[in-house]
């Protein structure tokens, strides 16, 4: 069962985050729901697969995307998006316990989290940079149909 306490309190920190950098209001709404559709995802698919790489790589590529969508719709840069947007994706519970099993000395634990970590990081990162180069890819082939002509990968 999937709980809701975790998936409100992502809209409530990303909406926090946003206004602590001082993004426009309007942007700030579209990130915290799009924050909170994305952890909501995560969760259940956390649920139903079981993985952890699989979870967040589909989580980041659906955001990803959504961020390249609004980014273009409100002329704004997709860092300003994205970043709020994946902050409750941030596996900052394991880079804790790798740290606090490194300070403890259970070093068995310490690397059974750092691992973790890394797969969440890696996922994370795999599914954005997917979704910038096809999104780069795509708007130098429409350019080039355009405009008659390619500049080549900028």
């Amino acid at each position: 069962m999937i709980e809701i306490l975790p998936v409100v309190m992502a809209f409530f920190g990303t909406l926090g985050f946003s206004m602590y950098y001082n993004i426009n209001i309007r942007i700030s709404l579209i990130n915290s729901f799009c924050s909170m559709a994305g952890y909501f995802i995560y969760v259940i698919l956390i649920e139903k697969t079981g993985s952890l790489f699989w979870s967040n790589f589909w989580v980041a590529v659906l955001i990803s995307f959504f961020c390249e969508i609004v980014a273009r719709s409100h002329k704004v840069p997709t860092t300003l998006l994205l970043v709020p947007m994946l902050f409750p994706e941030i596996p900052g519970g394991e880079l804790y316990n790798t740290v606090w099993n490194l300070f403890v000395g259970d070093m068995a634990a310490s690397s059974v989290h750092a691992v973790r970590l890394a797969i969440d990081i890696a996922a994370l990162n795999l599914g954005i940079v997917l979704v910038n180069t096809v999104v780069k890819i795509y708007s130098n082939i429409s350019a080039r149909l355009r405009y008659g002509h390619y500049e080549g990968y900028r």
